[in-house]
Order: structure tokens, then C-alpha cells, then sequence
């Protein structure tokens, strides 16, 4: 079961149709296309230089000895963004502006927005909209300034 992390536009309420549901887990085709995933997502301030580096992993590959060490590189390229890259897409839509409304555990992305849309409010508007209170743990109210690298990110639980 996969957790979604569910974030809005900025002033839109909760309800909102143009909600995200980013699925915070493993990504296949973020393992095997890791730039091309993450310049597809709209994270293209490291979309580019991650695949800068897997064609000079390809050029390192041709060279005699180098196959090995650009193997081993590109699986831990690929290993990181397909475990992170969900959460780096997240921290940067919270960077322009967006709220992270909720976390929600679903098989799958119509099961989450199931869920999510049968708990919310129809009549919250977007004077009433509040984000999670405790995923902020800096008081700036974006996602990115919190600490570590997202490996185990808590969701504010204890």
C-alpha cells in the first residue's frame, strides 16, 4: 500500500479538482528513466543535470574498464530518484505556493482520491483551508525546509 501525498494550488480549496496525488514510493520508471522522469515532472533544475550524467555514464561505459563503475553509478542514480524523486516533486510544487493538503494510504491513485474526496468538506472554502499542521516543523509553511534527505520522513508522526 502506497501513501499519497495530496497538494492544491495556491488559494484553491481543499476540494479542488486540481489536486495532485503524488504516490510517495518506488518509481520503475523513475529507476530506469531517471532524468527523463524527473524533466517530465516539472523538476528540471536537477531533471538536467541527472541526465547530463547518465550520457557521460553511457560515454564511460564504451571505454575500456569503465562499464563496471558506470553500471554501479547509474543503478544508484537511478535507485535515488526513484526513491526520492516523488518527494523532490512535492518540495518543489511547495515552493510555488502549493499546499499539501493530506497523506493518504491507498492501493492505488482511484483509491486515494476515493478516500480523500469523500473526507473533505464541500463546504471548506479557501478562507478555511489549512494545511497540515504538522508536517511544517520550521514555521515557514513549505516542505522543502525541513530536515534530512526524505529517506524517513515521518509526516509529522511520532
Amino acid at each position: 500500500m502506497a501513501s499519497y501525498l495530496i497538494m492544491t494550488p495556491p488559494g484553491a480549496p481543499a476540494d479542488d479538482e486540481r489536486a495532485r496525488f503524488i504516490a510517495d514510493g518506488f518509481s520503475w520508471t523513475a529507476f530506469f528513466f531517471p532524468g527523463p522522469w524527473l524533466i517530465v515532472k516539472g523538476a528540471w533544475l536537477v531533471g538536467i543535470p541527472v541526465a547530463t550524467l547518465q550520457i557521460l555514464l553511457l560515454l564511460a561505459a564504451s571505454m575500456p574498464g569503465g562499464f563496471g563503475a558506470a553500471l554501479l553509478i547509474h543503478l544508484a542514480l537511478g535507485l535515488i530518484v526513484s526513491l526520492e524523486g516523488p518527494l523532490l516533486v512535492a518540495r518543489h510544487l511547495s515552493t510555488r505556493d502549493w499546499t499539501l493538503r493530506s497523506v493518504v494510504p491507498a492501493r492505488d491513485i482511484a483509491a486515494a482520491e476515493e478516500i480523500y474526496y469523500s473526507n473533505s468538506d464541500p463546504t471548506v472554502h479557501e478562507s478555511h483551508a489549512k494545511p497540515l499542521p504538522s508536517i511544517d516543523r520550521s514555521g515557514t509553511g513549505r516542505l522543502g525546509d525541513t530536515a534530512g534527505l526524505g529517506f524517513f520522513q515521518s509526516y509529522g508522526e511520532r
